[in-house]
């Protein structure tokens, strides 16, 4: 059986009353935006696979809480960063798949220039759809492979933020991510279970790449028992020209 898109006023007020969602982003407007972008997930899931959640209550806790907790976490930074008439601050999420975090990001910190990255073209033409369809004006998706992307000078250490979910583990997502991060800025990895020791494993990578880790954060989501980790990666110096690597190389040979 399909699953059944949110009802307006069910979802609104779900955002606005449930303690899972970042105070900051219980706000109507925030959850008329969430709402299309779930629409849409459940829609165009139906199309082709972008997801194996399709659950609406489990798309709620385990793609747009997770995402806004990770919004909640840079959030700090972005209002201290973000001034009147300058140019907005930049966050590219790496392996975005079906947009999250990037979608409830940009929705959630409108100020802030999200861009999304996916090799896989349908996947970025949801995510491009859904943030026309969500009238997300600070979002774009781009097919492309990060190691190859993070040669361009348009976007090598070019961003404030960078996200990334679910895509490997940390030594590799490290040289995959921190080229495109300009240096000052924050890389924000989420992690299940081992992100502890994915960022123990991480320690020499990230001394080869310039960068040190400020701060794992723990939180949870209802009905995983599984713990959940933002580790918060600061970028301190530029990245050699010698990185990424070919992926086959990253992933045969990590750092």
């Amino acid at each position: 059986m399909d699953a059944a898109p949110p009802q307006d006023a069910d979802f609104t007020a779900r955002i606005l009353a449930s303690s899972l969602v970042p105070e900051a982003f219980r706000d109507e407007e925030i959850a008329k935006t969430l709402k299309v972008i779930v629409e849409k997930l459940i829609e165009d899931n139906a199309k082709f696979n972008l997801t194996a959640i399709t659950d609406p209550d489990d798309i709620f806790e385990k793609h747009v809480v997770d995402s806004l907790l990770c919004a909640e976490a840079i959030r700090p930074e972005y209002l201290a960063r973000t001034e009147p008439g300058e140019p907005a601050l930049r966050l590219l999420d790496v392996g975005s798949g079906a947009g999250f975090p990037a979608l409830p990001i940009a929705a959630a910190l409108p100020l802030l220039s999200v861009t999304a990255i996916d090799s896989t073209a349908k996947k970025c033409r949801h995510m491009n759809d859904t943030a026309t369809a969500a009238s997300i004006s600070n979002f774009v998706a781009l097919p492309a492979r990060a190691e190859n992307l993070s040669k361009n000078s348009d976007y090598r250490e070019q961003f404030d933020f960078v996200t990334a979910r679910a895509v490997a583990q940390l030594p590799i997502l490290c040289e995959l991510c921190l080229p495109f991060v300009a240096p000052g800025g924050l890389f924000v990895a989420m992690k299940g279970q081992n992100g502890p020791d994915e960022a123990a494993r991480a320690e020499h990578a990230l001394s080869v790449l310039g960068a040190s880790i400020e701060e794992i954060h723990p939180y949870s989501i209802p009905r995983d028992e599984n713990p959940r980790y933002l580790i918060l990666i600061r970028k301190n110096t530029p990245t050699s020209a010698l990185y990424p690597r070919h992926f086959s190389q990253i992933s045969k040979n990590p750092l």
